[in-house]
Order: C-alpha cells, then sequence, then structure tokens
C-alpha cells in the first residue's frame, strides 16, 4: 500500500501544471504601449518574448513614482487610473492567453534618469521601513499590479551601493525580485549583485549586459557574477536583424550567455514576432521530452525545425518555442494524434485538421498557421476512471499495465494519455 501511495502521489505531481519556464529572451518597452494601446499589447502577446521590461518608472525627490510626467503612485496609493485607466488591465492581459509573456519587470533609471540618488537621499533620510515613502509606493504598485515580478535597475549615474543594497532588499520584501542591466562599472554591479543575494539569497537572478550605445564594445564574457543567468542585449536598429541574431548565437557558443534582450519597443519600425521567435531558438525557454509534432518553416522538412507536445498554442506561445508567426510549411505527427491549424492567433475561425502521419508540402496552408491544436484522438481517451494493477515479477508470463488498468507494455516505462503521463509498473 505504501508503494502505491507513493506511485500516486507521484503521478498528481506529474500532471499538475508545470513550473513557468524560465525566461530567456525580453524586450524593453516605453511609452508606445500606453500611447498605442490596444494593439501594443496584442503585438507584445503575440510577439513570443518570454519576458518584458516596462520603461520606466521614475523615482521623484519626494518618492512619487511617475512615469512620462504622469502620476503612477503617491503617499502611497496607486493614482496612474486618473491618467491611463486601462493601465493595469493591460499589463495584466501581457500574461493572459494565447501570450509568450511570463514575466513583467519594471526597469528604474536610464540615461540621464536622477531616480537612484533620489532613492539614495530618500534611504539615507527615512530607511526602508514600511513607514518610508518608497515603502510605501512600491507595495501600493505591487497591490495594484500584482503580475509585475521584478525591477530592472538601470543606474547611469549614482553608483552608491549602499543605499542601491537597501533598495533592493526592501523590493525583495514587498515580492519583487531584481535584475542589473550594466553598461559599465562592473566593480559597482558586482558588488550590488553579491550583497544583495548575501542578504536575501536569490533576490537578483539575472544580470542584463548592454552591448550598444554606451556599451557596445562590451564582451559579455567579463560580465559573469558567479552563476547568476546573464543575458547580452542589442538595439533593434543596431544593425539588421539577421546580424544580430548572428551575434547572439555567438554569445552563447563563446561567452557563456543564457538569454537575450532588445532596446526597444517604442514604434512599429520591426517585427517582434520575427525577433523573438529567432531568439528563442537560439535560447529555448520552453520544450518538452513528450514531443508529439515537428514543425519546419520549408517544405520537404527543411529550414529550422521545432518540436511541441499535446497542447494549444497561440501566435505568442508557438513563437516562444521558436516557431515564426506563418512560417510553417511541413511537420511530422506521431500516429493517434490530431493536428488542428487556424489562420488566426487565439485558435478561432478557419482551420484544418490533419491526422497524417506527415505532410511534406502543406499546399494552400503553408505559411498561414498563426494558432494550433495537438490532440490525443485515440480510444484511450474515453476511458476517465484511472485505476492500478499490477502483476507479480516473479511470474513467467507478466504483464504490465498502465494506470487506466489496461494491459500495455511489456516492460516499465512512461506513455502519455491525453497529454498526461501514465507510468507502467511492476512489483
Amino acid at each position: 500500500m505504501s508503494r502505491l501511495l507513493l506511485l500516486l502521489g507521484w503521478l498528481c505531481c506529474s500532471v499538475a501544471a508545470a513550473a513557468p519556464p524560465h525566461p530567456t529572451t525580453g524586450v524593453y518597452v516605453g511609452g508606445h504601449i500606453r500611447r498605442e494601446r490596444p494593439n501594443t499589447i496584442t503585438n507584445l502577446k503575440n510577439s513570443g518574448f518570454t519576458y518584458a521590461i516596462l520603461f520606466n518608472v521614475n523615482v521623484e525627490p519626494d518618492g512619487t513614482l511617475t512615469t512620462d510626467g504622469e502620476t503612477i503612485c503617491k503617499d502611497g496609493t496607486y493614482v496612474f487610473a486618473n491618467t491611463q485607466p486601462h493601465y493595469v488591465d493591460d499589463v495584466k492581459e501581457l500574461k493572459a492567453w494565447p501570450t509568450g509573456i511570463s514575466r513583467i519587470e519594471i526597469c528604474i533609471g536610464g540615461w540621464g534618469n536622477e531616480s537612484y540618488s533620489r532613492i539614495r537621499d530618500l534611504i539615507n533620510k527615512e530607511g526602508i521601513g514600511s513607514n518610508s515613502i518608497l515603502y510605501r509606493n512600491f507595495k501600493a504598485l505591487k497591490e495594484a499590479i500584482p503580475e509585475i515580478d521584478a525591477v530592472n535597475n538601470d543606474d547611469e549615474h549614482c553608483y552608491d551601493s549602499n543605499t542601491a543594497v537597501r533598495f533592493h532588499v526592501m523590493m525583495s520584501q514587498l515580492g519583487y525580485k531584481t535584475t542589473v542591466a550594466p553598461y559599465t562599472n562592473k566593480a559597482f554591479w558586482e558588488r550590488l549583485v553579491t550583497q544583495l543575494n548575501q542578504s536575501r539569497p536569490g533576490a537578483c537572478d539575472r544580470v542584463l549586459i548592454q552591448c550598444y550605445d554606451g556599451g557596445a564594445y562590451n564582451n559579455p564574457s567579463d560580465w559573469h557574477f558567479g552563476d547568476i543567468p546573464l543575458h547580452a542585449g542589442r538595439t533593434n536598429y543596431q544593425s539588421d536583424m539577421q546580424a544580430s541574431i548572428n551575434q547572439m548565437q555567438t554569445w552563447r557558443d563563446q561567452n557563456g550567455v543564457t538569454g537575450a534582450f532588445v532596446w526597444v519597443y517604442n514604434d512599429e519600425t520591426w517585427n517582434l514576432n520575427q525577433w523573438a521567435s529567432a531568439m528563442n531558438r537560439i535560447f529555448p525557454s520552453m520544450s518538452s521530452d513528450d514531443a508529439v509534432a515537428t514543425f519546419y518553416s520549408d517544405n520537404n522538412f527543411g529550414g529550422y525545425a521545432v518540436s511541441l507536445p499535446v497542447g494549444e498554442y497561440g501566435t505568442g506561445q508557438l513563437a516562444a518555442y521558436g516557431i515564426t508567426n506563418r512560417d510553417i510549411q511541413s511537420f511530422r505527427l506521431t500516429e493517434g494524434y490530431q493536428l488542428t491549424a487556424y489562420i488566426t492567433n487565439d485558435l478561432t475561425g478557419v482551420s484544418k485538421s490533419w491526422t497524417d502521419a506527415e505532410m511534406e508540402r502543406m499546399g494552400a496552408w503553408g505559411n498561414r498557421i498563426s494558432s494550433l491544436k495537438i490532440e490525443l484522438i485515440d480510444d484511450e481517451s474515453a476511458i476517465s476512471d484511472p485505476v492500478i494493477k499490477s502483476s507479480n515479477s516473479k511470474s513467467s508470463n507478466s504483464k504490465y499495465y498502465d494506470l487506466l488498468g489496461r494491459q500495455g507494455s511489456t516492460s516499465p516505462g512512461l506513455r502519455i494519455v491525453n497529454g498526461k503521463k501514465i507510468i507502467y509498473h511492476q512489483h
């Protein structure tokens, strides 16, 4: 019985929702996200970027939080709705299905920004306790938009490590992770990250080294701080996309870089989906050992290939796996499964289904797929009451049974039924 309970416990864990992937590709997002909503929200969700950094939140001398001259939080109260009534819902929507985004950060700092000098002065005056204005205002922001996961430090002027560490300790207490975005002054950043993580282990979980503008000559190899993941960034206007993608692959192969980001989404002059999907093929944040279909960007199983498990995938989710929108021209599908493709981003509208084991040319559906669904179609889908049976291992003709009580493989192992892991066992 104890073994049975252990097995059932393992099964419950295996069929639970998977933990969110570690985001590997990101984009800084300017005020364009508010000025051109709701299209910008849709574009970000469909992009395939796995994290978005909202640029930026300014700290005023009195601790008020602002952006583009508008007030976000003042005197411990979220007031941004007075001028931006859709902002809370828009930020929440970035993580809502269908999307590739699993993490949202706010950026404080930037060239010419004095926020950290003001943070220094406020902390020296009031500390970081629950009555301080910084604590109260960032608490109000977190309560208004709990989907904000982290604060991105882009200090380019103050460089006061004592108050910077205290500030990020406070942010950790409020539920914000920390990322840092250096372009120079390595000693300051290494001191900040080391002291912060000594005080609050894991508080800083990513370094984003700027390899553009003032940091254009940075070598990412010089910016490893222990085992903290290192991402390196370029601008969308620095060169053509392919040159940037080639550089990112070099960073991965030669410099120990585990992710990448782009500065900055503040207009519609570039294709977010093309950038993000290409970046995700270099730095995959989503993968599966249970893949049942493989998709190719060219006919006859050519071009890049991406494999997917059972599931439903919007445009942004496909891009998070590395599939560019409307870029599928051939596929291979495991027998017993069905693929249904749609021309829209959210599994609606015109669709077509296949059960063919493979399709070398998709005809009229080539380069049209924006979302898709993969599902099991064999008889096992009709059985819903799982039981466990097993055989005596000493028996010469012992058989194995899956957890639905059916005779199965002749050896222990796993199989997938309706997207769930089913264990064959023997005792």
